[in-house]
């Protein structure tokens, strides 16, 4: 849900730019986005959990060699794309870092956030006891 609230506002605002869902290391159109979510670190609570996301966007120029007006126009949208929080679903979160940075010819954009999820009790407490018998 968070990965595609995330596709949805980059295809919002960039209409017409590929978005890449596969590996990006060949085989892939120009100009286009690739965009990789990775979880930091997530923290078990009783009936909730913890996690902390890093969102990474990669931008791929239209040409590898003449790529800084594109990329740094690039750049600039996507900070005022995913400025202070995003949408998703029902909850607005709140991002915690953003950091942007043009490496290789190619824009990365990434931001950190958090958030509580919570837990399935039937799927954690599994099944109910039916009767204990006890010796003294």
């Amino acid at each position: 849900m968070i990965n595609k609230a995330i596709n949805d506002k980059i295809k919002s605002e960039f209409k017409g730019i590929k978005l890449q869902s596969s590996d990006v290391e060949e085989g892939f159109e120009r100009p286009s986005f690739f965009v990789s979510l990775e979880t930091n670190e997530t923290e078990t609570f009783l009936f909730n959990r913890l996690r902390d996301i890093t969102c990474r966007i990669l931008f791929f120029p239209s040409d590898r060699y003449r790529f800084k007006e594109e990329a740094y126009n690039v750049q600039d949208r996507l900070e005022l794309l995913f400025g202070l929080n995003i949408e998703v679903e029902d909850r607005t979160i709140t991002l915690n870092s953003v950091n942007t940075d043009i490496i290789d010819k190619v824009v990365h954009f990434s931001f950190s956030f958090d958030f509580y999820e919570e837990i399935d009790q039937q799927e954690k407490q599994g099944d109910i006891m039916q009767e204990l018998k006890y010796n003294e």
